[in-house]
């Protein structure tokens, strides 16, 4: 196993920081994480502060604390006091979730725990039924770090253990479901808003092939990408499949612009709140209250997010804690459903209070658990 390890740390791991140094020198667009947002994450809580007719103070870079008639909470950034330290480890698990979801009845995609000792079962398991698989660390990461996508063969599952495995001696690889990728922000208990990375979406004649209709838009060099041919055959179709007319379906589940790569991180593009159905919302809900959670964004892959994930074909993925709340802002539909509003205002009812004392000092009184 220590060859897998030279494998990924000499080549990937390194490449992958020269590259990123690179484009940072040269200007070039990437992404961003969320602790290089701290100017933006500043003015979603200075707004929602004012509104709430709170106050803002700064503590130090990318720390404020928000005040309120003597009630006072703190973020940081995407991280605020809701969940505590044991429930942000229960929901890091992500094969504890899989398996609490299963329980639940939602659906969860085909998958395999394994270490790097037991690489064999994780070969064997992809083998049996062939596909596209993911390799992840099963805990202790988020925002896309270790996983690897797109892996088909024996080398490429080596190749994505050995890197997953930097980062936990537990991994996951998973059979990929080609759907687009949903994120379900759920505040106690409660589904607040819903946002997803929208695909290149098309509308059949009936008469037109897929590929004809992809060229219709412009999009013709996309009929034989890797992520179109899977999407299709997800869905039963292919390139040459005519879709009945008045038919929307989904030819790729990435939008045109974005290429297909093997470490790929979701960014939304479109608000999909209203077309949430209440039993898909309620069967993810039931998991997160499970787990423990009362402030959870949960990544799910549906092409129809307007009927429940059995009937779509779809899965639950992840359940991620201290979820960014940058996710939610989107265009004109953000500023109506503003998230950090509601986010803030159920911390500021449920922080503690303070009061002075006679020489000026604060005194924390009993108050409700954040």
């Amino acid at each position: 196993m220590s060859r897998l390890r030279r494998l990924v740390v000499g080549s990937r791991r390194w490449r992958w920081r020269l590259v990123l140094a690179g484009r940072r020198r040269v200007g070039m667009k990437r992404t961003r994480y969320v602790e290089e947002r701290t100017e933006e994450y500043r003015g979603y809580w200075e707004r929602a502060a004012s509104s709430l007719s709170a106050t803002l103070l700064p503590l130090f870079d990318g720390v404020w604390e928000v005040r309120q008639g003597g009630r006072r909470t703190r973020v940081s950034n995407h991280m605020v006091q809701i969940d505590d330290p044991v429930t942000l480890r229960v929901a890091g698990n992500k094969l504890y979730c899989y398996e609490t979801a299963s329980r639940l009845g939602v659906p969860v995609p085909r998958h395999c725990a394994f270490r790097l000792d037991r690489i064999d079962a994780a070969w064997e398991f992809m083998a049996q039924r062939g596909g596209v698989y993911a390799v992840k660390p099963a805990s202790r990461t988020s925002s896309a770090v270790g996983i690897t996508t797109l892996v088909r063969t024996r080398r490429e599952l080596e190749s994505a253990a050995a890197l997953a495995s930097l980062y936990c001696n537990e991994l996951l690889v998973e059979a990929m479901v080609p759907a687009e990728s949903c994120r379900l922000l759920f505040l106690a208990g409660e589904l607040i808003h819903a946002v997803r990375r929208r695909g290149v979406r098309l509308v059949g004649d009936g008469r037109s092939s897929v590929a004809e209709l992809l060229a219709a838009q412009g999009l013709g060099h996309l009929q034989s990408d890797l992520a179109t041919v899977l999407a299709l055959q997800g869905q039963g179709l292919s390139e040459h499949s005519r879709v009945e007319a008045a038919r929307e379906f989904v030819a790729r589940y990435l939008p045109a612009e974005q290429r297909v790569t093997e470490e790929l991180r979701t960014v939304y593009n479109e608000c999909i709140t209203a077309l949430i159905c209440p039993e898909l919302a309620r069967s993810i809900a039931c998991v997160v209250r499970d787990i423990g959670s009362r402030f959870a964004g949960v990544d799910i892959l549906t092409n129809d997010p307007s009927v429940p994930l059995a009937e779509s074909r779809g899965v639950f993925l992840e359940l991620n804690t201290t979820p960014g709340i940058h996710h939610h802002y989107i265009g004109s539909e953000s500023g109506s459903r503003p998230v950090a509003v509601a986010v803030l205002r159920y911390l500021l009812e449920h922080a503690q209070m303070t009061r002075e004392d006679a020489t000026g000092h604060e005194l924390i009184s009993e108050g409700l658990s954040p």
